[in-house]
């Protein structure tokens, strides 16, 4: 089963994130943040991360910088309410592979 990592603060989104990836054939791995993040990937093979940027503790801009100096090559899918041109290049700088702005299309996620 491919497994996706949610990492987002926000409880409704995280769950709706989830119960969307389980509707379509995905197995979500939900975390509250960066770091919660990490402590899942050093116990579970993940396919797939998806982060928010705003979030305590380890913000996704952070996580995924940290992601790639730790040479983790897990596609990295980053969704947040930060829009303006430099939030995008200060994502793709950090190491993501995607970038969407919310309020986010679900099929276009999928």
């Amino acid at each position: 089963m491919f497994q996706v990592l949610v990492a987002e603060d926000d409880m409704i989104l995280r769950e709706l994130f989830c119960n969307v990836l389980t509707d379509h054939g995905y197995t979500p791995v939900p975390a509250r943040d960066g770091l919660e993040a990490f402590d899942i990937l050093d116990n579970t093979h993940i396919d797939l991360i998806i982060t928010d940027v705003m979030m305590p503790r380890m913000d996704g801009f952070s996580f995924t910088r940290a992601l790639r100096e730790a040479k983790y090559t897990t596609p990295v899918l980053i969704i947040t309410a930060k829009h303006t041109p430099e939030d995008k290049q200060q994502g793709f700088r950090a190491g993501t592979d995607d970038y969407m702005v919310k309020p986010i299309d679900f099929n276009e996620m999928i």
